[in-house]
């Protein structure tokens, strides 16, 4: 194997496995990209509705806090974008600094690289992946946080159960959650119980609430609080019973998770075969590809190689796939 096919080659694994550990791994919890569009779009209204410009209050005596140069910077193009990620990550940083540690990452990775290559492919691929690598970090960050949201919200609706059958008002079992229950929902419930304590109107506050945590669960818990707070009826029960729902729901999304696995295994085994093969017959009989490494059109057949891969991805992940 040639100098040059061998760095293409251990580039297209490097990409193909990277995209199958994005593609592959299944979401158990949160909104769909489909409902979270439709979800973006009906917090929208809900917020116009009010009035309301729909920035937290919370936020902005944070934002107050800050120099002039800081606040040029948390208004740059998709630092919102970036600040919004790193609140659904439980990150704290400021998102203007966490983007200059990240071009230094890249720029580091990319001086590396071309001390050790002195090749413009591998710079690109470095510094690429220097961009890349952060934001796929947080989102793992975000999936661990919102699956730990997930499973602890049944257990949260059943402690305001129990606190509204004690004579405490809504506000104040909210109170009970951000104070007795451990992180995230205690971050998230203590948050949104300061917005509705600063005077915010309920309704929006839920709705601020769900836009930093896209949860089908919360939107389910949510929407009876609002119907009963406009027709009544025991909100104690009402509680009890998402609970109920939402505690099946979660097993039902681990038990699919479960079954799923072997899918996602059989994914991984079928998508680097074809790499494996390429290795044992380069080993057991260097000749037979000396074809491919010398015909002009080389690189086409890598390109049509790898489109047929990225399309065995999309196709398995359609199959092992189970919305629930």
């Amino acid at each position: 194997m040639t100098q040059d096919m061998a760095e293409i080659f251990v580039a297209v694994i490097f990409v193909t496995v990277f995209l199958a550990s994005r593609i592959l791994v299944l979401p158990s919890f949160g909104a769909n990209q489909g409902n979270r569009r439709q979800l973006q779009k009906r917090l929208a209204h809900i917020i116009l509705e009010h009035g309301d410009e729909g920035v937290s209050i919370v936020k902005q005596k944070y934002l107050k806090r800050l120099g002039p140069f800081e606040r040029f910077c948390e208004d740059l193009p998709g630092i919102k974008q970036l600040k919004a990620l790193l609140e659904q990550a439980g990150k704290t940083q400021m998102a203007y600094r966490f983007a200059l540690w990240v071009c230094v990452l890249a720029t580091v990775m990319g001086i590396g690289s071309w001390w050790y290559f002195h090749s413009v492919m591998w710079l690109g691929i470095f510094v690429v992946g220097g961009f890349v690598l952060p934001i796929v970090w947080l989102k793992n960050l975000r999936a661990k946080r919102m699956e730990q949201f997930e499973e602890q919200l049944p257990d949260a609706l059943q402690m305001m159960s129990r606190a509204l059958r004690t004579g405490y008002s809504f506000l104040e079992c909210m109170k009970v959650v951000a104070t007795e229950m451990k992180g995230p929902i205690s971050q998230e419930f203590s948050m949104t119980y300061e917005e509705i304590n600063y005077g915010r109107d309920i309704e929006v506050a839920f709705a601020i609430m769900i836009e930093r945590v896209p949860s089908l669960s919360l939107i389910a818990m949510t929407t009876a609080i609002m119907i009963q707070k406009e027709t009544g009826g025991n909100l104690s029960e009402v509680l009890l019973k998402i609970s109920g729902v939402l505690s099946g729901r979660f097993k039902l999304q681990r038990r699919i998770k479960t079954l799923s696995a072997e899918g996602i295994m059989s994914a991984w085994v079928l998508l680097l075969l074809p790499f494996s093969l390429f290795l044992v017959i380069n080993f057991l009989n260097p000749e037979y590809f000396v074809p491919l490494y010398e015909s002009p059109d080389k690189l086409k057949y890598l390109e049509i190689f790898f489109g047929l891969e990225f399309g065995a991805m999309i196709w398995i992940r359609y199959i092992i796939n189970v919305d629930v």
